[in-house]
């Protein structure tokens, strides 16, 4: 016999990027998550083993096809995925391996009355909006970033005909979707371009727990870079060491204040990381600090003994629906942001 048939769910959650990942997407699914399952509603996600931003399957996690577990009282189906970071074919490898791999994730999920979709690449969106109106349930689109638009203007796929391919399919999920969320107004107005009906389209963007992230009078002890640099000024950045964040220009900075008593705490992960530290060792910046990814609370505690936070886009066309997400946890601590970017 066949096993039985999950009983159906209100919300089923389908993203390739879920805690305890670091990241803006991560951040905001795990509240509406928690949110929607202290509203009283049942809650399922099906989601990647974590890797992201290292590009390896997290320690601790047997890579199995499929595990399923409860954490934080929600349950969550996770696949496994071909881990990778950067751009390349690796990269493509890492987004079509969740999208055939969620197949088997949904197989292992409750019939959702909504299932909710994380568009940060057409691989891993197309599968669950199939599976979700094939079983007659509605599906909400939540679209993070315009990816066939990234991939198009950087010619990833060197011809036009992919692209063509890739737009015909993004406007089909587009077209099959009852709702489609967007986290910029770019983004929003790029998919009204797309077709999009103006009704079927909502404009949510990213936020801020301002229960975790406020001022404070009284910094504490917090473990601030080098007690022997105490009284210096700390310029925090935390978050993705990515190529869209164009952090070279941190290290410029770094190096015009070498003499000022100034230092620089990066914290967070990415694709960039490696070439990042590797350039501030060969220009001898001893004032920059690299850390690895923590938790939102720790950044909150970082954000205590910050002077200055930082938020940096890289100055590319293709980049100016970005709206960074990082502001608003240094605006709610109540420190100042430094902003280096032409976007939204």
């Amino acid at each position: 016999m066949g096993r039985p048939p999950r009983p159906e769910v209100d919300f089923l959650v389908v993203t390739q990027y879920f805690s305890p990942e670091r990241g803006a997407a991560q951040v905001r699914l795990g509240a509406m998550c928690a949110q929607l399952r202290d509203a009283g509603h049942s809650v399922e996600v099906v989601t990647a083993l974590p890797s992201y931003p290292t590009g390896r399957i997290f320690p601790g996690w047997r890579r199995r096809p499929v595990q399923v577990g409860v954490e934080d009282g929600i349950r969550v189906v996770r696949v496994w995925v071909y881990a990778a970071m950067g751009g390349g074919v690796a990269r493509m490898a890492n987004y079509l391996s969740f999208g055939v791999m969620s197949v088997l994730g949904l197989a292992h999920a409750g019939r959702a009355r909504w299932t909710v979709v994380e568009y940060p690449t057409l691989f891993g969106a197309l599968a669950p909006v199939l599976w979700a109106k094939a079983r007659g349930g509605r599906v909400v689109l939540n679209v993070a970033d315009l990816w066939v638009d990234v991939i198009a203007a950087s010619g990833a796929l060197g011809g036009r005909i992919p692209v063509a391919v890739l737009r015909r399919l993004e406007a089909w999920v587009l077209h099959r979707c009852d709702l489609v969320t967007v986290v910029t107004e770019g983004v929003r107005d790029a998919v009204l371009a797309k077709g999009v009906e103006p009704d079927h389209l909502c404009w949510l963007p990213n936020g801020v727990d301002t229960a975790m992230f406020h001022p404070v009078e009284d910094a504490g002890d917090i473990d601030a870079p080098g007690e022997e640099d105490k009284d210096d000024a700390i310029v925090l950045y935390a978050g993705t060491h990515g190529r869209a964040h164009g952090l070279e220009v941190v290290l410029d900075a770094a190096e015009h204040l070498a003499d000022r008593p100034v230092r620089f705490l990066m914290v967070g992960g990415g694709s960039e990381k490696p070439a990042l530290v590797d350039s501030a060792r060969r220009r001898g910046l001893a004032n920059i600090e690299f850390r690895n990814p923590v938790a939102p609370d720790e950044v909150a505690l970082l954000l205590r003994t910050a002077r200055i936070g930082l938020a940096s886009v890289r100055d590319d066309p293709i980049y100016r629906s970005v709206r960074s997400a990082k502001v608003f946890p240094t605006m709610a601590a109540g420190v100042p942001v430094v902003y280096c970017g032409h976007d939204e």
